[in-house]
């Protein structure tokens, strides 16, 4: 295999293992958001920062 290869190669399994660790961190938040409101918040989360407390949407409202 020659440079290009490997620098193709490592840009992919870098560019896979960036998205399973967002989207494995994602989930964890939402995990512990849920916990603590006690309820499912499936249709009342951020889905870009995993937030669905009230504090954080009554800021973006002001």
């Amino acid at each position: 295999m020659d440079a290009v290869s490997w620098i193709v190669l490592v840009a992919a399994l870098l560019s896979i293992l960036s998205s399973i660790w967002y989207y494995t961190s994602l989930g964890r938040r939402i995990s512990v958001e849920e916990k603590n409101a006690g309820r499912d918040l499936s249709c009342e989360m951020n889905p870009y920062t995993g937030s669905g407390s009230k504090n954080e949407m009554d800021k973006k409202q002001d």
